[in-house]
């Protein structure tokens, strides 16, 4: 099995991470990929609560057989940290062979992460462009996968939410819908 491994927190999950997750799919020949939600982030404040966050991106994939959700994270108490998630992937499907997808931003801080000794032994690391991001030069063993660009971040539609503005377009109408019966991120009359 070829598995792509596309962490990230979600807060909330929308196109970009789908397209980035169908370009690894198809340029990497993966047979699928994973969203891998954070629970507990370590090198972020502010998320909502991880069973909301898991719940938005299974909308996201339901109709998409090649990709799924993996919530091992948001099981784990404490800080989360990819080189736990990695070893425990390993683990239970030693003869798997994992991407870790990660944004050229993430890329840049790479030797910063928790045991970043011992990663590049456990998957093999894909950066991703990202619109606004330089790629950088990467660390020996980072790969690089071209996406088509979509200039869209959780953060900037946590910032439209609240400012209540629509996210139609820009994540998954199931997601949406949600995002606005949970009243998420801010007024719900634009969501």
């Amino acid at each position: 099995m070829r598995i792509g491994l596309l962490g990230g927190t979600f807060d909330p999950v929308h196109h970009g991470h789908l397209v980035v997750a169908q370009a690894a799919l198809d340029d990497l020949e993966l047979d699928e990929v994973r969203l891998l939600v954070a629970g507990d982030p370590w090198m972020k404040q502010r998320t909502t609560p991880a069973a909301v966050r898991v719940e938005l991106a299974r909308l996201a994939v339901a109709d998409h057989d090649e990709l799924e959700v993996d919530d091992r994270e948001c099981r784990r108490d404490g800080p989360t940290y990819t080189f736990n998630t990695l070893l425990e992937l390993r683990a239970e499907d030693p003869e798997a062979e994992l991407f870790f997808l990660l944004g050229a931003d993430a890329a840049q801080r790479l030797d910063g992460w928790h045991h970043a000794d011992g990663l590049f032994g456990l998957a093999r690391f894909i950066a991703v462009n990202r619109p606004g991001h330089r790629m950088p030069d990467l660390p020996a063993g980072v790969e690089e996968l071209q996406v088509p660009p979509m200039d869209i971040s959780s953060t900037q539609l946590r910032e439209l939410a609240g400012r209540g503005r629509s996210l139609r377009y820009l994540v998954p109408e199931a997601v949406r819908r949600r995002i606005g019966e949970y009243g998420l991120y801010g007024p719900a009359d634009g969501i």
